[in-house]
């Protein structure tokens, strides 16, 4: 078992504001096929359309954050989940007066 501790983990700040805590990426003894974090959106917040090589899953816990893909914007709030499939591009913003607060994982896509 590893066992990660919230203060104990570096706060990445992207050039898009995100607040983004990796708890288990290079550290995860899964041959980085897992990582999975910590991200806070703060108001304002827009991140630009990407696609990842791996599947994403999100679980919202507190605010607010739209997520555009496949022509749709979908709102998620505290206990929406999501699931992003390998190669999907999508746009996540966060338009309100509050942080938004989630817990991310990427899975890659077997080779």
């Amino acid at each position: 078992m590893i066992v990660r501790k919230n203060q104990e983990v570096p706060v990445r700040v992207r050039e898009d504001h995100v607040e983004m805590t990796d708890f288990f990426g290079a550290d995860c003894p899964t041959d980085g096929r897992v990582s999975m974090g910590y991200a806070v959106f703060p108001p304002g917040t827009v991140v630009p359309f990407a696609a990842h090589t791996g599947d994403e899953y999100s679980y919202i816990i507190s605010g607010k954050v739209k997520c555009e893909s496949c022509g749709k914007i979908r709102e998620l709030g505290p206990g929406d989940a999501s699931y992003i499939p390998a190669g999907e591009l999508h746009k996540s913003m966060n338009d309100s007066e509050e942080d938004a607060t989630l817990v991310w994982m990427l899975i890659e896509k077997e080779s």
